[in-house]
């Protein structure tokens, strides 16, 4: 298994807002080994901490996410959404992200988000300068994307990286995907996963990681028939985080 069994989506979104750096430090509190973080661009190029294509849901300011820059929006609140507790979290770029991630002594499932406005390459090679210059443990960093452009680019550029598709339901074909961009795992959502598909993952040597699994007795079933990792807003779902 590369990562653990539990992993922090976005930073244990339930417990802090989500894709902050201080999701990250609660992650490390609770004792979870790994975090799940998104990786986005700006308009200027500069790679953030952030799922959505938009602003609105996260912070009080409107737009596309294309359309900012840098200075438009690190002073942008991004925690008292969540609670006043965490009125004081701004956007995190995914240099800053990596830093903090690391001194945690964290693990890291970076996902690739491609919106229409960018092209794969304009993302992948981005992320691959910033990772280039500031990731030091490749064992401790899995790389996940739902777009197979930029897993066959990272598998071109970095084929030593570990990578794993996204899918929402696993398709028929995933093995001769796995094998042509030599990835390392397969990530779906718990809710379309089959018994005969553990089973043939299992089978493959690939790793097998669910989305977004919040329910103790959904975690504890998925665990037992063999999938590798849960992916959580919550990594306390089972009374223990490792």
């Amino acid at each position: 298994m590369i990562a653990s069994r539990l992993i922090a989506h976005r930073g244990a979104s339930l417990l802090a807002p989500e894709n902050t750096l201080g999701a990250m430090t609660k992650t490390h509190e609770i004792g979870t080994p790994w975090v799940e973080i998104d990786v986005n661009r700006l308009g200027d190029g500069t790679l953030v901490m952030f799922h959505d294509d938009q602003l609105g849901r996260l912070t009080s300011a409107r737009g596309r996410l294309c359309d900012q820059r840098w200075e438009d929006v690190k002073a942008l609140d991004i925690g008292s959404h969540f609670s006043a507790d965490y009125s004081g979290e701004r956007i995190a770029t995914l240099s800053q992200a990596l830093d903090h991630i690391q001194t945690l002594g964290l693990g890291l499932n970076l996902e690739i988000k491609v919106y229409p406005e960018f092209t794969p390459e304009q993302i992948v090679f981005d992320t691959i300068k910033v990772l280039d210059t500031q990731w030091r443990d490749t064992d401790k960093l899995l790389i996940s994307s739902f777009n197979s452009e930029v897993l066959n680019l990272l598998h071109h550029w970095r084929p030593d990286w570990q990578c794993g598709h996204l899918w929402e339901r696993i398709p028929n074909d995933w093995a001769e995907i796995a094998e042509e961009l030599n990835l390392v795992s397969v990530h779906c959502d718990h809710r379309y996963l089959t018994l005969e598909q553990v089973r043939q993952i299992r089978a493959s040597g690939l790793d097998l990681y669910c989305y977004t699994v919040n329910e103790p007795e959904r975690a504890a079933h998925l665990l037992q028939l063999g999938v590798d990792g849960i992916i959580t807003d919550d990594p306390l779902l089972l009374g223990a985080s490792r």
